[in-house]
């Protein structure tokens, strides 16, 4: 700690300044801006490019965000033309797997119902045989 203190009793003032020994109290805020007015004086030009390069910097970044807007604009056009395009085909994909699947449907019914046609034909006779041997019966004769 002792080292510390004495590093930073260097940078106390010294000496009493004139005013304070004229019975006036020291301004130190006004020695503090005349001391580092040479300073910011030669910091101008610095500041000065720097606001320059700051002013530049804007308009490019303002540039930049025009053209990502017109850029995102143009892609959501796109965008939006190409999935109506994908709508349109996936109607006529889906029209058509719809026509597909109904003509595997109406494919399959009808085999169905041939074999039930078939069937019938095969056991109408026995059947009609047995109902008349039955109405025989019940009538007599």
């Amino acid at each position: 700690m002792g080292r510390l203190r004495g590093f930073l009793e260097r940078f106390r003032p010294t000496g009493v300044p004139a005013a304070a020994r004229a019975g006036v109290p020291a301004d130190r805020a006004a020695e503090d801006r005349a001391e580092l007015a040479g300073v910011f004086a030669a910091m101008e030009p610095v500041q000065a490019e720097c606001r320059e390069i700051r002013d530049a910097a804007e308009r490019a970044a303002h540039d930049v965000r025009r053209r990502a807007g017109e850029e995102a604009t143009a892609l959501l056009g796109a965008a939006r033309a190409r999935a109506q395009a994908e709508r349109a085909v996936a109607s006529v994909t889906a029209g058509r797997s719809a026509a597909t699947e109904r003509d595997v449907i109406v494919a399959d019914a009808e085999r169905r119902a041939a074999t039930i046609r078939d069937r019938a034909d095969e056991r109408l006779p026995a059947l009609v045989t047995r109902a008349v041997e039955m109405v025989k019966a019940m009538t007599g004769g």
